[in-house]
């Protein structure tokens, strides 16, 4: 049966309707993502604080929420020679690949990069999760041509349509709308305070729900790391080729090695040990602060997150080992 022509006038309208709300929608979303609240605000923190020539640390530090939550840079400045200024540019998932896209950025006055390293990365392709890629694009990064010469697979990740990363930031637009109702109707809500926090941004704390850490540290055991473990030769040349950079700028680079909780046993002592003596022996040119089995089950706040101890720990490690 054909349809009538007030049936195909309605359809007409339909779909002008729905390509009107996509273009609307494609048109807000990115004043959306900047204005709600969300996990990777930090990215923009990262952003803003490297293009201020006003400025000047002499520590930067990156990584991932490991990395917020295990390196007190209020700490770093009170025990390290000279009282530095440190600045904590870690960010929620900032693997080592995104880490790389800042370093160019870096001020004159930067002498000592510390690279928090999860070691099981190191076995994975150069990638960078799409909610950080997301967050990069949202908030205006822009790949310098060094950068794209050093990293030239994570070029051609972000050189995609502002279609896609308007799709993919529906999730966070959601967690911000809820986040920012919550902020607004809940008087008990606990504020972050990591957006703006550029020396200690941990919302973690000493305790922790015994439930919550059990359930967390079953999940991870469900995941062997370490088995048959390989570095991707990628990593290998990227981490080498930033050396001799930072080596050219006399800047020191210094990888951590993050610590692993020994409650997480799906992968054997001697597995552990061959991996991590297979990161040392890769990248022994590289100076490195192994604090791989620094911590006890008792220093972690969740499965993988140190607590304040465990910083703690971290922190004296790094003071101590740096010359």
């Amino acid at each position: 049966m054909k349809p009538t022509r007030k049936q195909f006038n309605n359809i007409i309208c339909f779909i002008v309707f729905i390509l009107g709300l996509i273009y609307i929608l494609n048109f807000v979303t990115p004043y959306l993502y900047r204005w709600l609240p969300n996990d990777y605000i930090r990215t923009h923190l990262i952003i803003e604080t490297l293009a201020d020539t006003a400025q000047t640390p002499d520590v930067v530090i990156f990584g991932n929420s490991r990395g917020m939550s295990g390196i007190n840079g209020y700490m770093l400045e009170e025990k390290m020679k000279g009282n530095p200024t440190v600045y904590s540019l870690t960010s929620t998932g900032q693997q080592v690949s995104e880490s790389a896209l800042y370093y160019t950025s870096l001020p004159s006055s930067v002498k000592v990069v510390l690279q928090c390293v999860d070691i099981d990365q190191l076995s994975k392709p150069i990638d960078m999760d799409t909610p950080n890629r997301v967050a990069l694009h949202m908030y205006g990064y822009e790949m310098d041509a060094l950068t794209e010469k050093i990293v030239p697979s994570l070029s051609e990740k972000l050189d995609i349509s502002p279609f896609y990363y308007n799709y993919e930031a529906r999730n966070c637009l959601f967690t911000g709308l809820s986040i920012l109702l919550r902020n607004l109707l809940d008087d008990d809500v606990i504020q972050d305070a990591t957006a703006k926090e550029l020396r200690y941004p941990t919302s973690k704390t000493s305790d922790r729900n015994d439930i919550t850490y059990q359930r967390d540290v079953d999940e991870q055991n469900l995941n062997n790391k370490f088995v048959d473990y390989e570095i991707i030769p990628e990593w290998k040349q990227l981490l080498e080729d930033y050396y001799l950079y930072f080596q050219k700028r006399d800047i020191m680079y210094c990888l951590i090695i993050m610590p692993y909780n020994p409650d997480i046993k799906s992968s054997t002592f001697q597995e552990k040990q061959n991996a991590l003596e297979l990161v040392k022996e890769t990248f022994q040119n590289i100076p490195m602060i192994d604090c791989f089995s620094l911590l006890e089950a008792s220093d972690f706040y969740d499965a993988i997150h140190p607590n304040s101890k465990g910083a703690k720990k971290i922190t004296e490690q790094v003071v101590l080992q740096l010359p």
